[in-house]
């Protein structure tokens, strides 16, 4: 039955993980998605270990950019090598997968840095064919196997066929479980609002995000608070180090010590790359926010000799 209970404050950490944003290209389901929903997979299947008779001798499309699309791939990669007639191909919307690459072993997360480094080595040797540009707008059957149309620069591409595909495009928060509460979330990323701007995905690809706490975290709704991935809202750079310090700092804001709620401390590991959309942005630092200017300096000096072919933006200055 339904229980309610009264409380002085909620925090929702509810998270993202059960809310998969769709196939098709601009959070639009692509036509045909729903008809074949079960051979398509979202986030990261189980390839060698539960889900392997699915991709077992079987062809499959993966979709996305991110640390989830290349685990996928390289489980694919192994299976590939030891059973028969496994294939696979990797697309992305983007075409410049700097940020999933990663700094190899300028990142300071090894692990991260050792992922981008092998699906970087596996792309490059043509262990994989890889489409970029590539935005996926209908599913349809060929054969009894699926062959994936997308928008592409020269127009429409189709991949295929295949007999199953990985949508590894990321999550978004569930807002109906808050839709009668006064929150202030960003329209874009539907973040907390005070964080949209620090965490635009356009603009950050380092760990520059500033300590923030109960204050950021807060609505107008008095005594709730978002924290976690939910925090982010579709910002793809979340990391659980940043959830940590954002729960303990909110618990103490609870408890009434606000000296050790405001005392907020993050240091998040450098990436080993940084994105710089357009030459001349120094002053808002390597990838969009507040930086040393040792990190300034290295970033427009290395974005200027990308622009000329002399090289690519791969600077890495601890703070």
């Amino acid at each position: 039955g339904t229980r309610r209970d009264s409380a002085r404050a909620v925090i929702d950490a509810s998270g993202t993980w059960q809310m998969p944003n769709p196939l098709g290209a601009g959070g639009i389901h692509a036509e045909g998605e729903a008809e074949f929903a079960d051979r398509i997979a979202y986030g990261i299947p189980d390839i060698l270990g539960r889900d392997r008779s699915l991709y077992a001798g079987k062809t499959t499309l993966v979709v996305g950019s991110g640390h989830s699309a290349a685990n996928a791939v390289l489980d694919l990669a192994s299976l590939a090598n030891v059973e028969a007639g496994t294939a696979f191909i990797w697309t992305t919307r983007g075409t410049d997968l700097v940020r999933i690459y990663g700094g190899g072993d300028a990142d300071q997360l090894p692990a991260r840095g050792e992922l981008g480094a092998e699906v970087r080595e596996l792309a490059e040797s043509g262990g994989v064919r890889l489409v970029t540009g590539f935005a996926a707008v209908s599913i349809r059957d060929a054969n009894g196997r699926l062959v994936v149309e997308g928008q592409t620069r020269d127009g429409l591409q189709a991949l295929g066929p295949v007999d199953r595909i990985i949508a590894a495009t990321g999550q978004r928060p569930d807002l109906s479980l808050t839709r009668e509460l006064r929150l202030e979330l960003d329209p874009w990323l539907e973040s907390v609002k005070a964080l949209g701007p620090l965490i635009d995905p356009n603009e950050h690809s380092c760990g520059d995000v500033p300590p923030h706490g109960h204050r950021e975290l807060s609505h107008p709704e008095q005594g709730f608070y978002t924290v976690g991935i939910k925090s982010y809202g579709r910002a793809p750079t979340f990391l659980l180090l940043t959830g940590y310090e954002q729960v303990r700092s909110v618990a103490a804001a609870i408890a009434g010590d606000m000296v050790a709620a405001d005392n907020v401390q993050l240091v998040l590991p450098e990436t080993g790359v940084c994105t710089v959309p357009r030459i001349g942005v120094a002053d808002k630092g390597c990838c969009g926010g507040p930086a040393p200017a040792a990190v300034d300096a290295c970033c427009v000096a290395d974005a200027k000799a990308k622009a000329v072919g002399k090289g690519g933006c791969g600077c890495s200055v601890a703070a």
